[in-house]
């Protein structure tokens, strides 16, 4: 039986990927909603994409919900130097002429995980700032027993890429990451230890930017972006951070990790939205409450991460051959 799952996401380039990921996994994948939240660009601009990707993808049956503005404290900061003005880089994706099915994410969540069946449980699929997932929390607290697991993208064994200490998706809302670690809920932590281990390389960019495939020239136009973009330029290899939530609950063979305590800095503090993780028990000891154990991967089998997830937009392709219907 497909796992139920729900995506909260900004896309942002390797969004896509993992929304593309999610499409092309439906045999082992239920998706029960996307939601959206600012994060690599406005939330206009990331629901808009939202829309546009699950409509390309052949997502058109799956309810797209837009959520928080920003984070609980402060404004969004666009990536935009990542990202692009759209958010999707190179890429100008049709417009399906999909609506939105809530213009309010936390309530279309919370009453969606409600009415699941008796029996049934959900895993929540972060991409993005934690904002939407913290408000569901605070504001359907009885939903938690209905959570298998939160496996998101986020945070940092070691440096981050937003600041020294943070990764961009913590850094963006240190207070609802804070409220997400602390909930007791299982976590797996996609964090920078292992998305900076995947991604493909600047000729597989290349081949897919050749293809006649809508689908597959598409995600070429995305990641030419990165590959030109500052953080990028000069490396062999785009890292494709998203996709690795996905490709965990699909293919978990390909990661390694351990568990962990992990803290979350907030306040305005210098090292603010980093996540202190520690073998589990150490932060006990000292005294310190960490929340719950959480799951962190720290490697991934580079070769078979490319093979699968380029094996996943073929099937997108050969389903449909125009980017719809899948």
């Amino acid at each position: 039986m497909p796992l139920n799952i729900w995506i909260d996401c900004d896309p942002g380039i390797d969004d896509a990927f993992a929304l593309a990921m999610a499409a092309a996994s439906r045999d082992k994948l239920r998706i029960c909603g996307i939601s959206t939240v600012g994060g690599n660009q406005t939330c206009r601009k990331v629901t808009e994409n939202a829309l546009r990707l699950s409509s390309f993808l052949g997502l058109a049956d799956v309810p797209v919900v837009k959520g928080a503005e920003g984070p609980i404290l402060g404004d969004v900061k666009p990536a935009d130097d990542v990202h692009g003005d759209t958010g999707l880089g190179n890429c100008r994706l049709p417009d399906g002429g999909k609506e939105l099915a809530s213009e309010n994410a936390v309530l279309y969540m919370g009453r969606s995980i409600e009415n699941m069946g008796e029996d049934e449980r959900i895993t929540l699929v972060p991409t993005a700032p934690l904002t939407n997932i913290a408000l569901l929390l605070k504001t359907f607290p009885h939903v938690k027993e209905k959570i298998q697991q939160i496996v998101l993208m986020g945070g940092s064994a070691g440096s981050g890429n937003a600041t020294p200490y943070a990764e961009f998706n913590i850094w963006t809302d240190p207070e609802a990451a804070a409220i997400v670690f602390q909930s007791g809920i299982p976590i797996v932590m996609c964090g920078l230890d292992v998305t900076r281990q995947c991604g493909l390389f600047r000729s597989q960019m290349e081949e897919l930017l050749e293809s006649r495939g809508p689908v597959k020239h598409a995600f070429g136009e995305m990641l030419e972006f990165y590959f030109n973009s500052p953080s990028y330029k000069k490396r062999s290899l785009a890292c494709i951070h998203d996709a690795v939530t996905i490709l965990y609950l699909t293919d978990p063979q390909l990661f390694q990790g351990s568990y962990m305590d992990v803290e979350v800095v907030w306040g305005k503090a210098e090292e603010r939205g980093r996540t202190v993780c520690r073998p589990s028990g150490q932060m006990a000891a000292a005294g310190i409450s960490a929340g719950n154990r959480v799951f962190v991967l720290n490697q991934a089998d580079l070769p078979e991460f490319q093979r699968i997830l380029l094996e996943k937009i073929d099937r997108l392709e050969d389903k449909n051959g125009n980017g719809k219907g899948v």
